[in-house]
């Protein structure tokens, strides 16, 4: 997946994306642990970042929802479509490692929407795939959607789970409690 950033533009009632060259880390010691340390590093309870929050501390509180936007290409290699999808939110599980302020791991439902999705007849170059996604008036917003993924913790860098393994996330007990709140 290609994680992009999109400055908002709006003449009169229009609202358009335009592609800033930008990208963003959520995993790694990036914006969902540098907000998890700002929070107090919370453990064995759930925890939530907006949109608005991760913009915030991806541009130093110098940006926020209201002109940047989280957009994600959810198949960055298609030849075929594009699919970019808007971070809207992340509610978060994390556990508690070995030792107090440690994290061992920390389930997350993220929720997005549609922000573009066009299929094609014929194979795309990427030219004309950045062309397409470079500036778009209208986005199509859908309704809301989830998906449910996971970072290791401490002992693993905060990273998505490992090359060779799922990344899907069994919620079970207390985060399962927290997640049920929101659907």
């Amino acid at each position: 997946m290609a994680f992009l950033v999109y400055k908002v533009l709006k003449k009169e009632k229009i609202e358009s994306l335009e592609n800033t060259g930008k990208t963003f880390k959520l995993a790694g010691y990036n914006l969902i642990y540098n907000l998890w340390v700002k929070r107090g590093k919370p453990t064995n309870q759930g925890w939530h970042v907006s949109a608005d929050e991760l913009i915030r501390e991806f541009s130093s509180g110098n940006e926020t929802y209201e002109n940047l936007r989280f957009v994600i290409d959810s198949h960055p290699s298609a030849k075929w479509r594009i699919g970019l999808i808007e971070l809207l939110d992340i509610y978060v599980y994390t556990w508690q490692g070995s030792q107090k302020n440690q994290a061992s791991w920390s389930p997350m439902m993220l929720r997005f929407r549609d922000v573009m999705y066009e299929e094609f007849e014929n194979e795309i170059t990427e030219n004309e795939k950045m062309t397409k996604i470079s500036l778009f008036d209208s986005p199509a917003y859908s309704d809301d959607f989830v998906e449910f993924l996971y970072l290791n913790g401490d002992d693993k860098s905060w990273n998505w789970g490992m090359n060779g393994m799922t990344n899907a996330a069994f919620i079970q007990g207390a985060a399962r409690n927290y997640f049920r709140l929101f659907f």
